[in-house]
């Protein structure tokens, strides 16, 4: 998967995330939908910049920042699903599917990244 594709899923999750709120406009979801959309768009941006990093120290800083963002949403992702338990309507389940799928791209592409710094400083 390319970075592009990448960028291009977040931002289908983020305009997923407006759809949600706006088909379903609970206080509580417009308000865990704006707190994906900042984290998202996060993300999008310090993973850019964690592919250009010039150093180490800012590598690691940018990491620290990703890892931050990435509990942010995988918590209101937990939190919505936990929500939606008794309700199970198909359209936040599918939302919670796709916030996951993305996360877990997410997460192996800081495996990749990480291996690949590891092994550049051996």
């Amino acid at each position: 998967m390319t970075v592009t594709q990448i960028h291009e899923l977040n931002e289908k999750f983020q305009k997923g995330a407006v759809q949600l709120s706006e088909l379903i406009p609970s206080g509580t979801l417009v308000q865990a939908t704006s707190m994906l959309i900042r984290s998202m768009r996060k993300i999008d941006d310090q993973f850019l910049k964690l592919l250009k990093a010039p150093s180490e120290m800012i590598f690691n800083q940018i990491m620290g920042q990703l890892e931050d963002e990435t509990d942010e949403v995988l918590f209101i992702l937990d939190q919505l699903e936990l929500a939606n338990k008794k309700q199970k309507i198909s359209l936040i389940n599918d939302f919670l599917k796709d916030g996951y799928d993305l996360m877990s791209i997410y997460s192996k592409c800081f495996d990749v990244i990480i291996d690949g710094k590891v092994k550049e400083e051996e």
